[in-house]
């Protein structure tokens, strides 16, 4: 019996469906489907999972692919035990994470971190040897608040703000008077609003695509396995594709049934039967 039949027979033996036995597998029901029907082969721990879990062994399931010598021993039904996994790191959690990043969020991350140790070394200029007036003292305090805000928001709202009271804390370090701080504070904001922000909400602006699913909806299918939410069980064929289907209205619907797919929930289509 080839590999995909063997399968077949122990998931039928055990009483689940595709769908069920892909969420124990956690694998998506195409993917079963996909071993059934002989068009491919799950990977090694999802064998050795098959193996623990149903009570079959490898030689079983891949009898006729390697059929057993006549003269060989008998396979044991033994399996090794899983390979410990690798201790993880702060290194290697670290790296993980910065190779997830996507080349922007990288530019912003570097852009923030600059920022940060920019306004450390200002903090350090202005405050060594003691001198902090209250000028330079309240200019610090708003460029850190402004700065929080835009961290907590992340949506271009007081960015502006913080280059305003850049603006006006060179202006306290240079012993500026306190009305010519708040007008560079204003000047530089409604400046920076002015020509900047128009910029980066274009560059900043993703364009929505549809995709290849959208195309499906509206179309009609055919019914490739039983259609039962009580299960729940029911696959659609459409489009050259297969998907994971369920009724709109409850109704159960047999195999080679034409379906109208109505909407898209998640992974799954919600069809009704075709008059």
């Amino acid at each position: 019996m080839a590999f995909g039949d063997r399968l077949a027979e122990v998931r039928r033996g055990h009483g689940l469906t595709q769908e069920q036995f892909a969420e124990q597998l956690q694998v998506s029901r195409q993917a079963v489907s996909k071993w059934e029907s002989g068009r491919g082969y799950p990977e090694i721990e999802k064998i050795l999972y098959i193996c623990n879990r149903y009570h079959v062994s490898i030689a079983d399931l891949f009898a006729q692919e390697a059929p057993i010598p006549a003269a060989a021993a008998p396979v044991s039904e033994a399996l090794p035990e899983p390979a410990a996994l690798p201790r993880a790191t702060l290194r290697g959690a670290v790296g993980a994470f910065l190779t997830n990043l996507s080349p922007k969020n990288k530019w912003l991350a570097a852009a923030v971190l600059l920022g940060i140790g920019a306004l450390s070394l200002i903090i350090g200029l202005i405050l060594k040897g003691g001198n902090a007036d209250m000028a330079t003292t309240i200019w610090i305090a708003a460029i850190i608040i402004f700065g929080v805000a835009e961290a907590a928001t992340a949506g271009l709202t007081s960015i502006w703000f913080v280059l305003g009271g850049v603006a006006g804390l060179i202006a306290a370090v240079c012993s500026a008077p306190i009305w010519l701080q708040v007008a560079l504070f204003f000047a530089v904001s409604i400046a920076a609003l002015a020509f900047t922000r128009p910029l980066v909400v274009k560059l900043m602006k993703k364009d929505i695509k549809p995709t290849n699913a959208d195309r499906v909806l509206g179309a009609v299918g055919r019914v490739t396995e039983r259609i039962d939410n009580a299960l729940p069980s029911g696959a659609v064929y459409i489009d050259g594709k297969t998907w994971t289907a369920r009724s709109a209205d409850g109704e159960v619907i047999e195999p080679d049934a034409a379906v109208r797919i109505l909407r898209m929930e998640g992974v799954k289509l919600i069809v009704q039967k075709e008059q």
